[in-house]
């Protein structure tokens, strides 16, 4: 799928995809829309997504990602949707998601998130839905 750099929408979802997304998926620099959701992937979000500075749509939910949400994620300050609800990742929330001024959906639940709310979350001002329930956050709203 990393020579396809002219694709604009990737859906993968409801499928039992199986293993860790790929780095080269970083080379579809084009890609406004990503959905994987509803697979079986697994292991870290690469870094790489990071480079999908076109994104406007994200959606990673309901899968068995692990590990920390990459702070490479905050340089994709087109996007308005963030869906990575439903898996196990761990850490704290990138203080770096401040820079997504575009956001209007934010989901992290059902993880196992920790640490306390940034405060750069105050920043997503365009925020209609935030939902950070069912992790293991803790500290001051």
């Amino acid at each position: 799928l990393g020579r396809l750099t002219n694709l604009g929408y990737l859906n993968l979802s409801w499928n039992i995809l199986v293993g860790p997304i790929p780095t080269e998926l970083g080379r579809l620099t084009n890609l406004g829309i990503l959905y994987l959701y509803k697979n079986k992937l697994n292991g870290t979000i690469p870094m790489e997504v990071g480079l999908l500075t076109n994104l406007s749509y994200l959606w990673f939910q309901t899968n068995e990602l692990d590990g920390p949400i990459p702070t490479e994620l905050g340089r994709l300050t087109n996007l308005g949707y963030l869906n990575l609800s439903w898996n196990i990742l761990v850490g704290p929330i990138p203080t770096e998601l401040g820079r997504l001024t575009n956001l209007g959906i934010l989901y992290l639940y059902k993880n196992k998130l920790n640490g306390t709310i940034p405060m750069e979350v105050g920043l997503l001002t365009n925020l209609s839905y935030l939902w950070f329930q069912t992790n293991e956050l803790d500290g001051p709203i």
